[in-house]
């Protein structure tokens, strides 16, 4: 479990969560305020186009009126009288006729027809005998050509009617000349229709404008209005199977939003390559965000504190030169320049003693040789003694690595500096192989011609090895033996500790690789052999 939830400890992941859940909550809250702004502000006759208001007018004013005498055998005579006052707005009520609004909305009613269940014309105003109907014609579309009504339209308001179709403009349809076809379902307790009642007006009252709920955003809030249930009213065909579909797309676009915001925005805080470089003691590095938040003054005022450390660290590290060379300056006037002057008084009393005292002069001229030999070792001490102040601050991988990016820059040769391993390398190793580095870096940079240099620090079997690759013009060590001192230097340092020095050319490139054994893994004969040596 903790595998699970431990993407969230990462702040970036943390921030997703939070927008995502801020956007979940966000939603559900804006639709409900269009919910309540859709009830408050839209009135209900508004709701729906003249069209669609006179099929909900029939449906729930007029067809019910139909379906007790249409039940069982339909009673023939009671639905011609209900026609014909349907006709003239006249209803009987308390065993009289009494003149009665319908609240349809329409100017006049100029036909109706009921048919039954299959199809066949019950009653009707105009009324039709059976004689007066063509042969070969049904009463049906007798009546429609009387009316000179498109017979297709008026079947496919008919056939929706008979499939009890929820889609309201489905039921209507309004000619060029004004008339209006209608076409309801008369329906029973089960909702099965049992007939349909098909009407002919004229003249609809009210707005032609479109329904106001044709805009899909105003069709969803009346949908969660509905539960989720198909609302006829409004003629829309939202299902909950649709609603859960919109709702799972609603999740996925709000998620992929809130983690890419998220991650965009942390992104400025968790990028980890200044602070992993400022770890690593390279304070030059800054971190890049110029933005005028908090996080971009936070940012701004991280780089002015590097830049002080830096500048710090740059000034130490002259105040330590400038020491070293007050200390050799010190050690060489209190020895070897003393040193000297005594030699030269000693040879001066030599050439004096010359040639009369031969032997005296002798003594002068061995006494000048000891002390030569004493000022040499005096020297050799103070020259043990220094070391490049990088490499006693910072260590021989910190030195290399910064010592190569330097030289890389210097002369604009691509460098990469890679090290491995673990072992505490003793001082003196670690400036023997600094020094073997500087010298041949600069034979890379002074013969080889290389476009890259590869610069390795290894650590193991008990030895230290530093190898320098290029890939220049190579090296042949039967022509280069003998020409300049470098190559006798990096022998003779790398010699002094033990260690082994090889080096390949061929004509694709040259490898230098120096491999020092470490103290801490020599038999502790060898170790006596070279403190002796040490001390000689």
């Amino acid at each position: 479990m903790q595998h699970v939830f431990a993407p969230l400890r990462k702040l970036q992941w943390q921030l997703s969560l939070s927008y995502i859940m801020v956007v979940m909550v966000a939603i559900p809250a804006l639709l409900g305020v269009g919910l309540a702004l859709l009830v408050i502000l839209t009135p209900a006759a508004t709701r729906l186009s003249p069209a669609e208001q006179l099929v909900q007018g029939l449906e729930s004013q007029i067809a019910p009126q139909l379906l007790q005498g249409m039940q069982g055998h339909p009673n023939q005579r009671r639905l011609e009288q209900w026609a014909i006052n349907f006709i003239v707005n006249q209803y009987a009520k308390a065993n009289k006729v009494e003149q009665q609004a319908d609240h349809l909305n329409v100017a006049e009613k100029l036909a109706v027809m009921i048919l039954d269940s299959g199809g066949q014309v019950i009653a009707s105003d105009p009324a039709i005998p059976p004689s007066l109907v063509h042969p070969g014609l049904s009463t049906q579309q007798f009546l429609l050509q009387k009316l000179q009504l498109d017979a297709l339209e008026s079947q496919n308001v008919i056939r929706a009617a008979f499939a009890n179709d929820q889609r309201l403009d489905n039921l209507v349809y309004t000619f060029v000349d004004g008339r209006t076809i209608v076409a309801v379902p008369v329906v029973d307790t089960q909702r099965g229709p049992v007939g349909v009642l098909f009407v002919v007006a004229r003249g609809l009252k009210g707005s032609d404008t479109p329904s106001t709920l044709s805009s899909p955003v105003v069709a969803f809030f009346s949908q969660i209005a509905n539960g989720g249930q198909q609302n006829a009213s409004t003629g829309g065909v939202w299902t909950s199977s649709n609603l859960l579909l919109y709702a799972i797309l609603l999740i996925i676009i709000t998620s992929i939003i809130g983690t890419t915001f998220g991650m965009v925005s942390a992104k400025r805080i968790t990028h980890p390559s200044a602070a992993r470089s400022w770890s690593r003691g390279h304070f030059e590095v800054t971190v890049s965000d110029s933005s005028p938040d908090e996080l971009g003054q936070l940012a701004q005022d991280l780089n002015r504190m590097a830049q002080q450390v830096q500048t710090l660290l740059d000034t130490r590290q002259e105040l330590t030169l400038m020491e070293e060379r007050q200390r050799v300056a010190r050690d060489l006037h209190d020895s070897v320049k003393q040193h000297a002057f005594a030699i030269s008084l000693l040879i001066g009393a030599a050439q004096s003693r010359l040639p009369g005292e031969p032997e005296a002069a002798q003594t002068y001229l061995v006494r000048a040789g000891d002390l030569a030999d004493h000022t040499r070792q005096e020297l050799t001490a103070i020259l043990q003694q220094l070391r490049p102040a990088a490499l006693v601050e910072e260590g021989l991988r910190t030195a290399l690595h910064n010592y190569v990016h330097q030289w890389s820059q210097r002369t604009g040769i691509a460098a990469e500096f890679s090290a491995q391993g673990g072992y505490s390398i003793p001082l003196d190793i670690e400036e023997a192989l600094y020094r073997v580095a500087q010298e041949a870096l600069a034979n890379v940079a002074r013969h080889s011609q290389a476009s890259q240099v590869q610069v390795q620090l290894e650590q193991e079997s008990g030895q230290v090895c530093l190898a320098i690759h290029d890939n220049g013009t190579g090296f042949d060590m039967a022509q280069g033996t003998g020409k300049g001192q470098g190559l006798t230097n990096m022998r003779e340092r790398v010699d002094a500790h033990r260690g082994t020095l090889s080096i390949s050319g061929t004509i694709v490139g040259t490898l230098v690789k120096a491999c020092i054994p470490l103290a801490i893994n020599q038999p502790a004969g060898v170790q006596a052999a070279a403190a002796k040596e040490d001390d000689l």
